[in-house]
């Protein structure tokens, strides 16, 4: 995610509508192959596609109200999504002679500060797609409102990402945030007392992404590469040891971007401490730091007080009536954005270390991990010297294979929920990240050839 530095205070986020367009989604969905293909990236979605065409053939017949909760690995996953819904349900409903009588329109939740950072462009695409925008740290009572009653209409089918952020890593889940669970249950309450009977179900997708080759003398030199910008020396491997000098010298480089950012927050690390201990000492330190600027209790997941510091960030650079404050009261204001815009730098940092560790490669040390730890080490260098990383040479053009999981109901949990309503949901999204699991592939099964 690109950062921009803010030098003034600025006038109040307004709410960005939902004015879907079908021209534009017939546009989008003639051009993502041609995206598709300049990028060499190949979709896997054969049974994803018949079981989606067969849930929204059942949608749109009225027998079923849809909430599809997706994996979230990448920032493509939207596109690739996309062409799922309206590119191959519909052809793979025309082979299965089902009926779709009308096109596939969806209603999706998206953060409102995709549009501060991707510009104005994409936000427009996004309105016009469907999507509600979202606060996502804070309550925010319309958007939630509008989800819910999408979602129990019936109409759209609601889309979401139970993980609430990319996390880079096809291979490992995110935790996931409870609001998924909360709108199943308001929309199933909502069913019951207008004596709808359309079932509710929750419809795992699972994304997952490999190179087609495993172009390892390219991963190769961009490792050598970014230990020549840190400064590092490396010894040439032998061959039978490979495996375990790439992986060292991963851990060597994150350790050397880990002392620079040490250093940065004048932090003193215990030298006892492993790689991966170390960097949970400073994504506490950096969270610490950024909430007592706040004020903010540290409470919640990681993820959750990322979403917290952000939200209070945004709500002292964009700030209501700011253009009719008096010159010093404007001043401070300028001043407290620019306050908050570093705290809000600060919080990247930590959020860009989030996937950062050894264990991934350790658990299963293959290509695809390698090279996702290689990408999320030169986004962080790339953040922090506040230009792109140019990653050379090409790692290769990758496949990204979509998986249907088993189809969660949600009506007959209904009781429980009146019950217990904390137990209900939290049984639900165990549920739930047990499918997503389900339908993540198996690391160890390679299905790339050597290059």
């Amino acid at each position: 995610m690109p950062r921009a530095a803010i030098q003034n205070a600025r006038p109040a986020l307004r709410r960005l509508p939902t004015r879907p367009s079908q021209m534009v989604q017939a546009l989008i969905s003639r051009l993502l192959p041609l995206l598709f293909g300049s990028q060499g990236l190949e979709l896997s979605h054969r049974d994803a596609a018949e079981g989606l065409a067969k849930a929204f053939s059942a949608q749109q017949s009225g027998a079923s109200n849809l909430l599809i909760a997706f994996r979230h690995p990448s920032t493509r996953d939207p596109l690739v999504l996309a062409d799922l819904f309206w590119n191959r349900v519909p052809q793979a409903a025309r082979r299965l002679k089902l009926q779709l009588p009308r096109p596939i329109q969806l209603r999706f939740l998206y953060d409102r500060g995709i549009p501060i950072w991707a510009g104005p462009v994409i936000g427009w695409l996004l309105q016009r797609s469907g999507g509600i925008a979202i606060h996502r740290g804070r309550l925010d009572r319309p958007a939630l409102a509008q989800a819910r009653t999408a979602l129990a209409q019936g109409r759209y089918a609601l889309v979401v990402a139970p993980e609430g952020a990319t996390n880079n890593l096809s291979g490992e889940m995110a935790p996931l945030e409870p609001g998924v669970a909360q709108l199943a249950f308001w929309a199933a309450e909502d069913l019951e007392k207008a004596s709808d009977v359309q079932q509710l179900e929750v419809l795992p997708v699972g994304i997952h992404y490999r190179w087609r080759q495993h172009n390892w003398g390219a991963l190769d030199a961009r490792l050598s590469a970014l230990e020549c910008h840190l400064g590092i020396s490396s010894a040439n491997a032998e061959p039978e040891n490979a495996e375990t000098s790439r992986r060292d010298r991963l851990i060597q480089i994150g350790m050397n971007l880990l002392k620079a950012l040490e250093q940065l927050e004048r932090l003193k690390p215990d030298p006892d401490q492993t790689f991966s201990e170390r960097i949970g000492a400073y994504r506490l330190h950096g969270l610490g730091k950024a909430e007592a600027h706040f004020a903010l209790r540290a409470v919640g997941n990681l993820q959750e007080r990322c979403r917290r510091i952000e939200q209070a960030a945004w709500d002292r650079i964009y700030r209501e009536g700011v253009d009719q404050l008096p010159p010093l009261e404007r001043s401070l204001a300028d001043w407290e954005a620019r306050e908050a815009d570093l705290q809000l730098t600060r919080m990247r940092l930590v959020e860009h270390f989030t996937s950062v560790s050894g264990h991934y490669i350790s658990d299963c040390p293959d290509f695809d991990r390698f090279a996702e730890m290689l990408l999320l080490v030169e986004e962080a260098i790339g953040w922090i010297e506040d230009k792109p990383w140019k990653g050379q040479p090409n790692l290769g053009a990758q496949r990204v294979e979509l998986r249907l999981g088993r189809p969660l109901p949600v009506r007959p949990r209904l009781q429980q929920y009146r019950g217990n309503r904390r137990e209900a949901m939290q049984l639900l999204m165990q549920d739930l990240e047990q499918a997503l699991v389900a339908v993540m592939p198996d690391a160890s099964r390679e299905t790339a050839t050597e290059a």
